[in-house]
């Protein structure tokens, strides 16, 4: 277990100090094959091949308070500021932070940091093997993007939280992002190919049905609260992407909003009576969905090539992914 982040914590803001960089050498990142093939307004080339190197990003934390129903930017809270690829962040109910790094052989492993006292353990060690965007499935299991050895095709796999009892939640590959429904029935997935597609499994029926949805998804995929259905965006030729509820049951898709420019990630912030609202980050500004149109709720710009976003469940935490 190591504490080599330069962490804040969010009970005393406190820095903690790094860890030797060549103690810990994970700077040298491998390709990711989970990426769209497009470019953003963030500047992230997300048309990364197999053959190229991962980018260097970083992980930021930030504390989100809520005035009434509003979202107001807090303190920077640190987070996982090495060199390297650290991307992909999940909050976890139990304090902590699941995320995806790169070490210096080309491959990536899922990491879990500790946000009370900032230690990290390593929560898949695999060689020859790489994981990416780690999540809670909705069965408490653990899930993952999983590539072999040698290989770059990629398939959402479902493990115990050590990573034990590892296996194929669906066949269909190669995947690079996704999300189940609520009761696990179906998994939604991002499916790499000439175009990139949105396709829908019913993981209940022995082989399991495929059923594609539409072109040019985007990358978030996030649950709807306590219904059925997955938010996803998909972009049109001039790379703006909208927002769409996906029935995971019916295979439905309901039009709701644009994202701003040409930003394609998003966060969710579900409220206590279940209402929803958005996060997203457009012109180094955090933005929230409100009264129709996008609201500005603080400055974050002094980070550049700002992509994912997580949010935590008691929606007091926001990670922000940027270049380093």
């Amino acid at each position: 277990m190591k504490t080599w982040l330069s962490l804040i914590t969010i009970a005393a803001l406190a820095a903690c100090s790094p860890a030797d960089q060549d103690e810990v050498a994970l700077n040298t990142p491998a390709a990711e094959p989970a990426e769209a093939a497009a470019t953003d307004e963030s500047g992230e080339d997300v048309a990364e091949d197999e053959t190229a190197g991962l980018p260097g990003t970083d992980i930021h934390l930030f504390a989100l308070d809520w005035s009434g129903e509003a979202p107001v930017l807090g303190a920077s809270l640190g987070g996982v500021t090495r060199a390297g690829y650290d991307n992909q962040p999940f909050f976890v109910d139990d304090g902590s932070l699941l995320y995806t790094a790169g070490d210096e052989t080309g491959e990536t492993d899922i990491w879990r940091l500790d946000l009370t006292s900032g230690e990290t353990t390593p929560v898949t060690q695999t060689p020859g093997e790489s994981e990416y965007s780690p999540r809670i499935a909705p069965d408490g299991r653990l899930s993952y993007i999983y590539q072999p050895p040698g290989g770059y095709a990629g398939n959402a796999y479902l493990a115990n939280p050590d990573n034990s009892d590892r296996q194929p939640a669906e066949a269909l590959a190669p995947v690079g992002y996704y999300g189940f429904s609520g009761d696990m029935r179906a998994v939604a997935v991002f499916h790499l190919g000439e175009p990139m597609t949105l396709q829908l499994i019913d993981r209940t029926t022995t082989p399991e049905t495929v059923t594609h949805i539409a072109d040019n998804p985007g990358r978030s995929f996030f649950r709807a609260g306590r219904g059925p259905a997955l938010y996803v965006t998909l972009g049109d030729e001039d790379g703006v992407h909208t927002v769409h509820a996906l029935n995971t049951q019916t295979g439905e898709l309901r039009e709701m909003f644009a994202l701003p420019g040409t930003v394609q990630d998003f966060a969710v912030a579900i409220m206590p009576d279940d209402r929803v609202t958005f996060l997203t980050v457009h012109e180094g500004q955090l933005v929230w969905r409100a009264y129709g149109g996008w609201q500005p709720i603080g400055a974050i710009d002094w980070l550049t090539g700002v992509t994912r976003l997580a949010l935590s469940p008691d929606l007091s935490t926001l990670a922000v992914v940027a270049e380093e």
